[in-house]
């Protein structure tokens, strides 16, 4: 999990850009992120693991561009290259890296996934983060979203 001092120091000093759950993914999820899911060239940079792709503020940006860029001599695709050749790197060395930076995971994914669900409609997240429906609307309930006027929102912008 290299990048240049530059961007990983501001990525990590950042309180709205938390690596710990990239918008409330599950680190299972991101060891197995490849270069294809990542779009470099566009502003914001972009990241697919649902639907849809995520666009990444700047600082978010710029270390998963790092990421990419140091991962090319790596045939296989994997943003976090395992030790061994052909597979990816499992969650427990991420977390633990992680961790040795200040950054605990699990608390940045709930706190990141209870954001989602008070901003967002749960289908909505289940699409953007590749989640079940009833999993995003559970973190929507536990966030105290009140998602039923939500249908005659979306025909009044029809």
């Amino acid at each position: 999990m290299r990048s240049t001092p530059r961007a990983s120091q501001r990525w990590k000093n950042s309180p709205s850009t938390k690596p710990g759950a990239i918008h409330g993914i599950q680190l299972t999820r991101i060891v197995t992120i490849t270069r294809t899911q990542i779009d470099t060239s566009s502003r914001p940079v972009t990241l697919t693991v649902g639907a849809e792709p995520i666009g990444l503020p700047e600082i978010f940006g710029d270390a998963i561009s790092d990421l990419a860029d140091a991962a090319k001599h790596h045939p296989e695709g994997w943003l976090f290259p395992g030790r061994n050749p052909g597979n990816h790197l499992t969650p427990g060395p991420l977390s633990r890296r992680l961790r040795a930076e200040g950054l605990l995971a699990g608390s940045a994914r709930t706190t990141a996934l209870i954001e989602l669900t008070r901003q967002m409609h749960p289908r909505i997240v289940s699409d953007l983060l590749g989640i079940t429906t009833s999993s995003a609307a559970a973190w929507s309930r536990l966030a105290g979203g009140d998602w039923s006027d939500y249908p005659a929102l979306r025909s009044d912008h029809a």
